[in-house]
């Protein structure tokens, strides 16, 4: 009789332990949600926060505001909640990229914006729109490779990418360029 309750004792046994085990887990190996790396972990957050840079001269280069911002400890990285870039050349020549939601690599002092980002060049009035886009910002260079759409006036260019030099004041669009051109006075 003895014999016969040890298989059944070890089959409880074993049930009971891998009952445990996914309870604990909160599902299978495939449902398991990764543990958080320290990397992952906040180390600090700011609220409406604003960085001035500024040039060996003295003047103003670039202006970093964000309404959250939660840097990652040991990423040298920070995320950011409706970021908004100004780049300045000191010529009252500006550039501002305006965003929902942002990510800084500190590093490499590139900005990466994605949903709702618009890039405007605040002198001539043109407004770029696009669903993301790249911000070398030491080298005052932007890029995007998803399509963008291009205003000034009653103009408007779409085009599959571009790319924006905010030093010397251009932008290159990319393939798929298209185009509406409203004389002024229409």
């Amino acid at each position: 009789m003895e014999r016969r309750k040890r298989p059944w004792l070890l089959a409880v046994a074993l049930v009971g332990v891998a009952a445990w085990y996914l309870g604990f887990t909160g599902g299978g190996p495939l449902e398991r949600r990764p543990v958080a790396q320290p990397a992952d972990i906040v180390q600090t957050y700011l609220l409406n926060s604003r960085s001035l840079t500024y040039a060996e001269n003295g003047s103003l280069t670039q202006v970093m505001e964000a309404a959250r911002v939660e840097h990652l400890a040991d990423t040298q990285v920070s995320d950011l909640v409706r970021p908004r870039f100004y780049s300045h050349d000191g010529d009252d020549q500006t550039w501002s990229a305006s965003a929902a939601r942002g990510r800084l690599k500190h590093r490499t002092s590139v900005l990466i914006l994605r949903d709702d980002v618009v890039l405007t060049d605040d002198k001539a009035g043109g407004v770029l729109e696009t669903r993301a886009m790249t911000l070398h910002l030491q080298q005052r260079r932007a890029k995007s490779e998803v399509p963008v759409k291009l205003t000034q006036g009653n103009n408007v260019l779409t085009a599959d990418g571009m790319y924006a030099d905010l030093k010397h004041q251009t932008i290159r669009l990319t393939p798929g360029v298209e185009g509406i051109y409203v004389p002024e006075g229409s």
